[in-house]
């Protein structure tokens, strides 16, 4: 499916997560060979929407921002900032359920 794909060389992405990194600025999954191109080209920003590598705040915006609009994607990987109290969040499991399921349910 398209979601198994790099969005950018359209190939399979790879069964092992070290070898792709999710983007919080568009929430895709690019494979490191792309990655890897675009460092050698000079670009250091990401390589799928060319947004600057945003630090953990800007990142939680971003995320929220696609969450109000309704992105799946975006509520799931809110919810494991819950979950695991990354980005400044505060750990909760009952809060990371609850938009795990609103992801499933769109």
């Amino acid at each position: 499916s398209e979601a198994d794909d790099c969005p950018i060389c359209q190939l399979p992405l790879p069964l092992d997560p070290g070898q792709s990194t999710f983007r919080m600025c568009c929430m895709k999954k690019v494979c490191d060979g792309c990655t890897l191109a675009a460092v050698k080209r000079g670009m250091r920003d990401c390589p799928f929407c060319r947004a600057s590598v945003p630090g953990e705040s800007q990142a939680l915006v971003m995320i929220r921002k696609r969450v109000a609009a309704g992105d799946p994607l975006a509520i799931y990987t809110l919810g494991d900032k819950y979950y695991f109290g990354r980005y400044g969040l505060e750990k909760d499991a009952t809060r990371a359920v609850e938009l795990y399921e609103r992801a499933a349910e769109l």
